[in-house]
């Protein structure tokens, strides 16, 4: 068992809080740091969905724990059609851990890199802040070396190792040694990657300017899919909260909305 404020601090240590980027709205979002209720069951989802809080109200889980902000936009009335007025209805509190989870060392990029069996070189390719306690460099993406292959053979791992319906690529006719992957919706970083030596980009979200341009430069540009590239943080958050607390930690089975074939 554990309190808000004890898991909210230890997830600022995987993640600082602190280091999220301005646009950002990660942190506590729903709820209240001094409360003292014991937490034992929490829902972890990629996004707190209408379907995800009426999930862990049915579950009787005492909080969530999402990647993406509840609430990103300015809020001007509380509708209970939505999910964080839902929240607030059901005392349900949320913590969010969206751009710092992106950025922290052995971030979702890197988990990324980990999950295709490449050696991860540890090098950030697109640095925009850095954290305002410790000094390091903060940014998106995760760069790695792998063993000789064509676009097509890593298409097909990304396929594969992320379980994508509908993968979309552009092949950037030279052989691959190094591999620049970003999750969620980081196509940005393939300039930066580029000038650092990576013959391709693992991301997604990627517009078709984007693959127009990756193939101008000679660049594999792989767009593995948003919620692919990103849900495999849920077991690493799942797996922290229970060694650290002894929490009863849920992997959602509503937060997926959109199908693939």
């Amino acid at each position: 068992m554990a309190k808000i404020k004890e898991i909210y601090n230890y997830l600022d240590i995987l993640a600082p809080f602190r280091t999220q980027d301005g646009f950002d709205n990660s942190g506590l979002v729903i709820g209240d740091m001094g409360c003292e209720k014991e937490i034992n069951t929490v829902l972890i989802a990629l996004d707190a969905t209408v379907r995800v809080v009426e999930e862990a109200r049915d579950m009787g889980a005492d909080m969530i724990l999402t990647h993406h902000p509840v609430i990103f936009h300015a809020v001007k009335h509380l509708d209970c059609g939505y999910p964080y007025a839902l929240a607030i209805k059901y005392g349900i509190p949320i913590i969010c851990s969206h751009t710092c989870l992106d950025s922290a060392e052995n971030g979702i990029s890197d988990m990324m890199i980990k999950i295709l069996g490449f050696e991860n070189l540890h090098r950030t390719p697109y640095i925009n802040r850095e954290d305002p306690v410790t000094g390091r460099k903060v940014g998106y993406g995760a760069t790695a070396e792998c063993e000789k292959m064509t676009g097509e053979e890593l298409a097909r791992l990304c396929k594969e190792r992320f379980g994508t319906a509908g993968l979309r690529w552009v092949d950037g006719g030279r052989e691959i040694t190094r591999v620049a992957c970003g999750s969620g919706a980081s196509s940005d970083i393939m300039e930066y990657a580029f000038e650092q030596g990576a013959q391709a980009v693992v991301t997604a979200d990627v517009k078709l300017d984007r693959f127009i341009e990756a193939d101008r430069l000679g660049m594999t540009l792989i767009d593995a899919g948003h919620y692919e590239t990103e849900a495999i943080a849920l077991p690493y958050l799942k797996s922290a909260l229970e060694s650290e607390f002894g929490l009863n930690c849920i992997i959602t089975k509503s937060d997926r909305v959109v199908r693939g074939m």
